[in-house]
């Protein structure tokens, strides 16, 4: 069995797409903002979108398979 690493994305405010990022980026915006990044990364496990006054971030989502249907 492979494991894979989550991959997450940013849209910074002033910019209309997303981009995907590293964890190091996602850790360096939100430790600016939150003292502890879990609670952040796990309301993202969750689907929810994590916003700072930057930008907002999420775990980018799995594009499904045509042969895994």
């Amino acid at each position: 069995m492979m494991f894979e690493m989550p991959q997450y994305e940013v849209r910074f405010h002033d910019k209309l797409d997303w981009e995907e990022i590293s964890e190091m980026e996602l850790m360096d915006g939100l430790y600016k903002i939150y003292n502890k990044v879990t609670p952040a990364i796990k309301e993202m496990i969750m689907g929810q979108e994590v916003e700072t006054p930057d930008a907002v971030y999420r775990l980018k989502a799995k594009e499904e398979s045509i042969l895994s249907r």
